[in-house]
């Protein structure tokens, strides 16, 4: 015997809600709606086993129940967390999900989104390169909904999720003063146009201005240029020691600390390192790498509840929601100055 289809009306009975509710719900319209509420609905929608039909429901609202998202560097760890995040929720809120990766580059940013829009993606999750802003402007001039994810505007002028990174940014350069380190390599990104290595960067310089005793050098990297790499890291063992080395993303510190093995030096022994996005590695690789812990995961889902939100929000009633997540430091013993294994007792 077929199964029986569930309905709206069977929902609504077993979550104890109205069938209003129920459709708010499934349009993603969470406002006052509480979090026991959402939770209620959404086990009794596993439990019964429930399948809206997307074909029905997207002749009804005019809508194709996609979302796009658009990631600037697949190769770095911290986008696959947040890849997993927009999937989950985009899937919680009867989404399906479709990703491009840009690779840097803003004219595929450009035309990936081009693609996107053609295909009649309800809306965009866009983790821009940051070179974008004009072309980001125009479509928000023509009302398309969309969220940025970690990097913002210049000016804030859009929708966006991301972490508190010149707060974390801070913390961990006062760990760093407080270790007594005498000088800091920074390894980052081009800060150009990218406003989590600006708020990173201004915050690395804040702290600095007060302890002009600290000798600080910037390296600016670019992607697959490994002898310009391997140049800045020579330049960074020439620094006063202590030293320590901050890498500003997952992907440069995985980078850095391949070429520097081959160099033979050791992490609390010849240098300090530290780094952005606490991948695994940072917690397995001897003696331990002190790294800020951002909420990748938590981006991801935020982005696509926002996105989902902005998709059925009223024009009219259209208001900016910038968002920073907080992020945790880590403090391991690559920046505990106190407990390294120094080259005297070493070599005796």
């Amino acid at each position: 015997m077929a199964k029986k289809k569930v309905t709206l009306k069977d929902i609504a009975k077993a979550a104890n809600v109205s069938g209003t509710t129920i459709s708010r719900y499934l349009n993603g319209k969470f406002d006052y709606m509480s979090a026991d509420t959402r939770q209620t609905i959404e086990r009794v929608i596993k439990e019964l086993e429930y399948r809206p039909s997307n074909i029905a429901r997207s002749l009804k609202s005019q809508k194709s129940m996609l979302l796009g998202a658009v990631i600037a560097d697949i190769e770095n760890p911290f986008s696959n967390t947040i890849i997993k995040g927009l999937s989950d929720r985009a899937n919680e809120l009867n989404y399906s999900l479709m990703v491009a990766v840009s690779d840097g580059s803003k004219e595929r940013e450009q035309k990936h989104i081009q693609r996107f829009l053609d295909n009649r993606v309800d809306g965009l999750v866009i983790n821009t390169v940051g070179e974008n802003e004009d072309y980001l402007v125009s479509l928000k001039n023509e009302h398309v909904p969309i969220v940025l994810l970690d990097k913002s505007m210049s000016d804030k002028s859009y929708d966006c999720i991301t972490s508190n990174n010149y707060d974390l940014s801070k913390e961990l350069t006062q760990h760093l003063v407080e270790e007594g380190f005498a000088s800091i390599g920074y390894f980052t990104p081009t800060i150009k146009s990218n406003t989590v290595q600006q708020s990173r960067s201004q915050a690395l310089e804040d702290v600095l201005k007060d302890h002009s005793e600290i000798e600080m050098k910037q390296y600016v990297m670019a992607k697959g240029q490994t002898d310009l790499l391997i140049e800045a890291i020579e330049s960074f063992f020439k620094l006063p020691e202590p030293r320590v080395l901050i890498a500003a993303n997952g992907l440069i510190l995985l980078n850095v600390l391949k070429e520097i093995e081959k160099m033979g030096k050791r992490i609390a022994v010849d240098y300090g390192i530290c780094g952005f996005d606490d991948i695994l590695a940072a917690s397995i690789i001897s003696p331990g790498i002190t790294t800020v812990a951002q909420n990748s995961y938590g981006l991801g889902k935020e982005s696509a509840s926002l996105l989902v939100q902005k998709i059925n929000e009223d024009k009219e009633e259209y208001s900016i929601i910038y968002k920073e997540l907080p992020g945790e430091l880590k403090i391991r013993k690559s920046t505990r100055v106190e407990e390294w294994n120094r080259k005297d007792e070493i070599n005796e």
